[in-house]
């Protein structure tokens, strides 16, 4: 069993049914951001945003990578600090 918390730390989906992980380009505040998202139980959830595509990238390789499925309880999506400021 695993879960995901999302970046702000609002939500924590547990044992989730992920179908999809994906990167969405958007542009917020006239800036370019890229949010990874995921498919759980049929539904499009915002798990990150990120202003470096190549960390967006990353993390969601982090998602599907050998060392995330293993009995760690929470992958806490890191915070994007650039967006924090």
């Amino acid at each position: 069993m695993y879960s995901i918390q999302t970046q702000n730390k609002d939500t924590i989906y547990y044992n989730p049914n992920v179908k999809k992980l994906y990167i969405v380009d958007k542009r917020i505040d006239n800036k370019l951001q890229y949010e990874v998202r995921a498919t759980i139980d049929n539904d499009d959830r915002l798990l990150g945003r990120y202003s470096d595509k190549a960390v967006a990238q990353e993390v969601m390789n982090d998602l599907i990578s050998d060392s995330y499925w293993n009995d760690a309880a929470v992958f806490c999506m890191p915070e994007d600090e650039s967006i924090c400021q």
